[in-house]
C-alpha cells in the first residue's frame, strides 16, 4: 500500500504576515469562533485582557504558517479557512497528519521546535499569541487551562482514530470515516456540511488516509454509484444516506 505521495518542498519559505493590530476594543467579544475556541470560558474582564495580547495572521492558499523544526514561540486559533498538518519522511515523501478548522488551535509543542509543517489549504485568518502570554493568562484562569486540556485531549483522540484508519480499515471505510468526522467538525464550526465543502484535494485526502489518489477517486465514485453521496462539485459532497455512511465508518 502506498502510504504517502512524494512531496516536493516549496521553493520558498513564507512566514505568517503580521496584520494590523487585533487589539481594537471588542474584537474578541465579537469573534465568530470565540464561543468554541479555547477562550470561550473566560470572563468579560479576562477576555478584554486577552484582547490586547494578540495579533492577526493572514495566509494565502499553500502559504506556510510554520515548518517542522521552526522555533515554537506562538499559539494560533484558526478564525476561518483550513490548515493542513504534515511531516516529511526521510525519503522525501509526505504524510498528512491532520487538518485544522475554525475554532481549533495549533502551535502547542512539547519541545522548543515544531514537530510538523502547517500550511493553509485556502485563504486563512488566524489569531496569534506569544506562548509566554498564553501561559500567563492560563495560570490566571484555571478554567481556560482546563479547556485547553480538553481540546488537547480531543486532538489526541483524533490522532488515535487516525492511527486506526491507517492500520485497520478498508479504503471504503476510511473514506466514510473521513467524511463523517469532517461533517461533525464542520457542523461544530458552523461551516457548510450540506453540502460538505472539501478544502483539501484528493491528493491531500490520499496522503492523510494512506491511499493512492486513484483509490480515493474510485472510492468516491463507488459511494456515489451506491447513492450514499452525491458530488455536485469536485470539492463538494452531499450525503444522501447518513446512517449507512456511519455504518461503513464504524467498520
Amino acid at each position: 500500500m502506498n502510504l504517502t505521495q512524494v512531496y516536493e518542498e516549496p521553493a520558498r519559505r513564507i512566514s505568517c504576515r503580521r496584520g494590523k493590530s487585533a487589539s481594537s476594543e471588542g474584537f474578541c467579544h465579537d469573534c465568530a469562533v470565540q464561543s468554541r475556541a479555547f477562550c470561550a470560558v473566560l470572563s468579560n474582564e479576562a477576555l478584554t485582557k486577552l484582547e490586547g495580547l494578540h495579533t492577526l495572521c493572514d495566509l494565502a492558499p499553500e502559504e506556510s504558517l510554520f515548518m517542522e523544526g521552526d522555533r515554537a514561540a506562538s499559539f494560533f486559533t484558526v478564525l476561518n479557512g483550513c490548515l493542513r498538518l504534515s511531516k516529511l519522511l526521510p525519503d522525501g515523501r509526505r504524510q498528512i497528519t491532520g487538518f485544522v478548522l475554525p475554532g481549533e488551535f495549533i502551535g502547542l509543542s512539547p519541545g522548543t521546535t515544531h514537530a510538523y509543517n502547517a500550511e493553509a489549504l485556502v485563504e486563512a485568518n488566524l489569531c496569534r499569541f506569544a506562548l509566554g502570554d498564553l501561559e500567563r493568562i492560563s495560570d490566571e484562569n484555571p478554567a481556560m487551562k482546563g479547556r485547553l486540556l480538553d481540546m488537547t485531549n480531543a486532538n489526541l483522540a483524533r490522532a488515535q482514530e487516525h492511527m486506526l484508519l491507517l492500520g485497520r480499515m478498508t479504503a471504503l471505510e476510511k473514506i466514510a470515516s473521513f467524511l463523517c468526522n469532517l461533517i461533525e467538525r464542520a457542523s461544530a464550526a458552523d461551516l457548510s456540511h450540506d453540502p460538505l465543502i472539501l478544502p483539501m484535494s484528493r491528493a491531500d485526502i490520499a496522503d492523510y488516509l494512506g491511499l493512492t489518489i486513484e483509490t480515493v477517486s474510485r472510492t468516491f465514485t463507488r459511494l456515489k454509484t451506491d447513492k450514499l453521496i452525491s458530488l455536485p462539485e469536485h470539492n463538494q459532497v452531499e450525503v444522501n444516506d447518513m446512517p449507512e455512511l456511519r455504518r461503513l465508518a464504524e467498520g
